[in-house]
């Protein structure tokens, strides 16, 4: 397996030093996600996706707080995901592959049909976006406590 600095150099990543800004704004983002996604009223697409977008947006912090940041072009979803086993580790790895397995869940349900998921797959994708958070904002205070948002 490839590490992150392996990555940078197939410019997969760049590096970039990260602030406390950089941090709390997409949090906010997941905040609001979180929220969405356990709204009443949405198809469980709807749910879905708002659940999918809090969980990539975590693995996008967890790669900020360590100094890096996807290029943009194909793939940059992938290589968020695939980040958490280098950042959060191999605890993670299932979590990744999940996430990988709901990305192409997610393209279909945007691109492609109306009812790829059910209510089973979006509350099961809510339910690892909350433990996510919980355990990217855990990382962040142990390993990266400077870039910790005040508020939080």
């Amino acid at each position: 397996m490839m590490s992150l600095e392996q990555w940078r150099r197939n410019d997969w990543l760049r590096p970039s030093d990260p602030t406390v800004a950089e941090v709390a704004q997409p949090l906010k983002v997941v905040d609001r996600e979180i929220s969405d996604a356990d709204a009443g009223g949405l198809s469980c697409d709807g749910r879905f996706m708002h659940a999918y977008d809090a969980a990539l947006v975590l693995c996008k912090v967890a790669l900020r707080a360590e100094g890096y940041a996807v290029t943009k072009g194909q793939g940059h979803h992938k290589y968020m995901i695939e980040s958490l086993k280098f950042t959060l580790g191999t605890p993670w790895n299932e979590t990744s592959d999940f996430l990988e397995y709901c990305s192409r869940k997610r393209g279909q349900a945007l691109y492609e049909q109306v009812g790829v998921v059910g209510e089973k797959d979006a509350n099961e994708l809510l339910a690892q976006a909350k433990k996510l958070q919980g355990d990217v904002l855990a990382w962040l205070e142990d390993r990266h406590p400077e870039l910790v948002p005040p508020a939080r």
